[in-house]
């Protein structure tokens, strides 16, 4: 795995936490691919699961509350969020407000995360680059592996 720059690091789908280990076993049979197994990231308030080769994550809201649950309830389960990989996030960051574009949440790893020790960084941040109607979103990540 290397660090995504100026390309696409993952796409993330949203679903509802009961439906994770389903769609996990589908795409993986349909894909051929692996899944992590689950995890529950309480940083982020999602139980995450991650295919790390394909570039695909299953992620779910822990409670029925906050942005991924109003997603849901908005867009119903698939709508994605494309992770898209700069090499400095806080010129990524300050690239996109230059070009008129707010930023929103970071994600903040607790560094309890099952895989947090595969990363040197592991930033994510929202951007509104897409309408807010729309079931699709972007954000920005700096995630470098150590290997």
């Amino acid at each position: 795995m290397e660090q995504a720059i100026q390309k696409i690091d993952h796409v993330a789908i949203v679903v509802y936490r009961e439906n994770v280990d389903a769609y996990v076993e589908r795409i993986s049979k349909a894909l051929g691919v692996e899944f992590d197994e689950p995890a529950i990231v309480e940083s982020t308030g999602v139980v995450a699961a991650l295919s790390w080769d394909s570039g695909l994550e299953i992620l779910a809201p822990l409670k029925e509350e906050g942005r991924y649950w109003e997603r849901l309830q908005k867009h119903g389960e698939g709508s994605c969020i494309i992770v898209f990989g700069v090499a400095n996030m806080d010129d990524g960051l300050a690239r996109a407000r230059d070009a008129g574009i707010e930023t929103g949440f970071e994600v903040k790893l607790g560094g309890t995360e099952p895989w947090f020790d595969r990363f040197t960084h592991f930033r994510e941040a929202r951007i509104d680059l897409m309408p807010e109607d729309m079931a699709c979103s972007i954000a920005l990540s700096e995630i470098v592996p150590k290997y």
